[in-house]
């Protein structure tokens, strides 16, 4: 009899569990049917092969830039996906890969690094009529008459023609040996290098050789280096060739300036030389004096650039270089491309269909809404400034000339920057003072680049109520020439104006080749606090300085890598000292960022009524990262809050004969809770805004209310007679209260739990 029951109910529940597994998978299919068919663009590059590293940056960067927009719905509620092509850094292969690119759905190409690549690829772009768009890829011939591949960058030509004016007018170097491969990328940087310098300082020696194999080069090379008199080398080559060139100059004696292009512009760049035999000899054999120019450097670099070297660390665990930046840039210009054509009917018409026999149409309309990103009025905010391509697809992005020392790659102490936009400048006027150079009609800045420190002595005090803090600390700054002018600097939000005299250092000399000026500051800062996650904050305390007498053109503010000793990601987690006198606080991070203030006003001046440049200072800030120790603070402060909990709490256990103190004591923890909230109002001052801590204190006067009620109505309940419906009631209220309580405790663990 028992057994014949089991079954049907058994039976029943496996039905039950059927339908809901039905359920479930009818759901499913709905969502996935309903699911918009993603937007696809290629990503081609060297994922393995000689230049694997550089293709991961390149991955890892633009992945950050299309999961950010995927993650706010995609391109009118579509979402990107990256379809991967690995070239292996070979034209062959990248060749092929374009075939496989042009028969696939994808409407775009981003791609590739390398310039041998991204020119066997081309042409079967073109023949296709798919865009491409590479942050990488140098050579003038990749764009040059071909409409459907854009660069996120200058060409090599470009690069050269900055390099060539940076040795006339910054290094004075008189004689220039150039060595350059025979490949498109080497004949271009030889075209526009030679544009700039004059002839008869220019030695050219033309190499023959693969990567890889350097004994074709013998003969180039030792006429380069046996060439008589002083010099700097210089290699045109792509990243492909560099090192190989450079392990040949530097055993075969040439221990003076070598420059290359930018394929040599990263930190990452030196593990080719680290297995060679010299190098572990002498750390640094191969990189003493060697230079490159690059588009990107980080210790210069701005606010959006630092935050995206935060993002790509969090991310890949090494810090980016130039290559992740481009790559980055060119996936927001596409993606910026993709948005315009959703939107505007002179690229889209309907939009993107995703139709087999749409396909060609749908890339010729991404073709020209990347076309029609071409002034700064339409352009894409990059980490560097404005992106916008010229006529030959191009972004004439400026070139930073760089160093590596000690392992590092550093922005060098004197830049050009180029003048786009000269309307309100008196030009001779600042050509006559040394602060612009001309070349062939083009004209220059030769701007200041002052390596600057600020080392914390120690932290004082944190007043939150009054928004400033006290803090101690040292300010260095060293820069070339004995020009004070990058030195007078102001801090907007020192309170105490006295404390800092920028013509009073406490230390001044030569260092290094370089001036030296050293401060030591102690005030007050004005801050603006955060409270919203108050007493779980997390604050920085901003030290910010800015040069308003010189324009940012003149003079930047880099960070002091080696001075400060700071990790890859640019910051300094040590603790020590400087904090412990903050019994509430515990140190996070102290970060460093090169900051740059705009103004637009005309101030009156006639000459600028009429033009659209904005002027530009350089500045420099210094952030202390704390977070509040919340468990010290609310033993302290909520103690009492605590205990009142708990003793409304156990009201609703009391018995019926206790009716009275039900409603009196939750009454009483509501009036003497309100004299503790206006207390740690009290600590935080006057906020347009609800604090974590008062939402705590509402939560806490509902439960009141809410046990004040159950009391009530549990009295009602026993006078009618129902005993039953009212012990009832007083197990929902103890669930309710319980739970209200047990919920806040969860969502405060899981929001601010380190």
């Amino acid at each position: 009899m028992r057994g014949s029951t089991m079954k049907p109910r058994l039976m029943m529940w496996l039905a039950v569990v059927a339908g809901v597994v039905l359920v479930l998978a009818v759901a499913w299919a709905a969502i996935l049917w309903t699911r918009p068919e993603p937007i696809r663009i290629a990503f081609a590059n060297s994922l393995s092969g000689p230049s694997a590293p550089a293709g991961t940056e390149s991955l890892v960067a633009t992945q950050l830039a299309i999961d950010e927009v995927n993650a706010k719905g995609g391109v009118n509620g579509r979402p990107i996906e990256l379809v991967l092509f690995d070239d292996a850094s070979n034209p062959a292969v990248a060749r092929a890969n374009a075939e496989a690119i042009a028969d696939s759905p994808c409407v775009a190409v981003l791609g590739h690094y390398l310039s041998s690549a991204s020119l066997a690829a081309a042409p079967v772009y073109k023949n296709a009529r798919i865009p491409a768009l590479t942050g990488g890829a140098a050579a003038d011939d990749l764009t040059s008459g071909n409409e459907y591949y854009f660069r996120a960058l200058s060409p090599i030509s470009a690069q050269a023609r900055s390099i060539a004016e940076h040795l006339r007018a910054v290094m004075r170097e008189p004689k220039v040996r150039l060595v350059h491969t025979p490949d498109s990328y080497g004949k271009s940087f030889v075209r526009g290098f030679a544009a700039a310098y004059p002839t008869e300082q220019l030695r050219v020696f033309g190499l023959d050789a693969a990567p890889g194999r350097i004994g074709s080069m013998d003969e180039a090379l030792n006429a380069a280096v046996q060439e008589p008199g002083p010099g700097v080398i210089v290699v045109g080559a792509a990243a492909d060739y560099i090192a190989d060139i450079v392990k040949a100059l530097r055993r075969r004696g040439v221990k003076g300036t070598i420059i290359t292009t930018q394929g040599a512009g990263r930190e990452s760049y030196l593990k080719n030389f680290v297995d060679e035999p010299e190098e572990k000899a002498h750390s640094g054999f191969f990189s003493e004096n060697l230079y490159a120019a690059s588009s990107l450097i980080f210790d210069s670099a701005g606010v959006a650039a630092q935050g995206f070297a935060a993002e790509y660390k969090a991310k890949a665990g090494t810090s980016p270089s130039w290559v992740g930046g481009g790559a980055y840039d060119a996936a927001r210009l596409m993606v910026d491309a993709l948005k315009r054509a959703a939107v505007d009917r002179r690229f889209m018409g309907q939009g993107i269909q995703k139709r087999s026999d749409s396909k060609v149409a749908d890339r010729d309309r991404m073709r020209r809404a990347l076309a029609a990103i071409d002034s700064p009025k339409s352009a894409v905010v990059g980490l560097t400034g404005l992106l916008y391509f010229n006529a030959n697809r191009d972004i004439p992005r400026p070139i930073r000339m760089g160093f590596f020392h000690f392992g590092r790659f550093v922005t060098a102490p004197l830049q050009l920057v180029r003048i786009d936009q000269p309307a309100g400048i008196d030009l001779d006027a600042e050509q006559e003072k040394g602060h612009v150079i001309a070349f062939e009609g083009r004209r220059n800045w030769i701007q200041r680049v002052v390596y600057t420190g600020i080392d914390i002595i120690r932290v004082g005090r944190i007043d939150v109520k009054q928004n400033s803090f006290n803090v101690d600390f040292y300010l260095w700054m060293r820069f070339a020439g004995d020009d004070e002018a990058q030195t007078h600097v102001e801090f907007p939000a020192l309170l105490d104006r006295g404390a800092f005299d920028p013509a009073r250092p406490i230390k001044a000399g030569q260092e290094d080749g370089l001036s030296y000026r050293l401060y030591r500051i102690n005030g007050d800062f004005k801050a603006r606090f955060d409270l919203h996650d108050y007493p779980f904050d997390r604050q920085e305390l901003r030290l910010h300085f800015q040069n308003t007498e010189q324009r940012r053109e003149l003079v930047t503010y880099v960070i002091d890598r080696f001075g400060l000793r700071l990790a890859d990601d640019g910051s300094s987690r040590a603790e020590d000292g400087a904090y412990s006198g903050l019994q509430l606080w515990r140190f996070l991070g102290l970060n460093y960022f090169v900051e740059s203030q705009s103004s637009g006003s005309t101030l009156g001046k006639a000459s600028l009524f009429g033009a659209e440049a904005m002027t530009e200072f350089a500045g420099f800030d210094a952030v202390i990262m704390l977070r509040r120790t919340s468990a010290i603070y609310m033993l302290k402060n909520l103690l009492p809050l605590f205990l009142l909990v708990l003793v409304v709490f156990a009201t609703l256990f009391f018995p019926e004969t206790m009716f009275r103190e039900r409603v009196t004591i939750p009454v009483t923890s509501i009036l003497a809770s309100a004299v503790l909230l206006v207390a740690v109002n009290g600590q935080i001052g006057d906020v347009g805004y609800t604090v974590v801590v008062e939402e705590m204190f509402y939560i806490f006067f509902v439960l009141c209310l809410m046990t004040i009620l159950a009391g009530y109505r549990h009295e009602k309940l026993r006078d009618a007679g129902r005993k039953r419906a009212a012990v009832v009631l007083d197990h929902a209220a103890q669930i309710i209260y319980a739970g209200t309580v047990l919920a806040v405790i969860v969502v405060l663990y899981r929001r601010y739990a380190v």
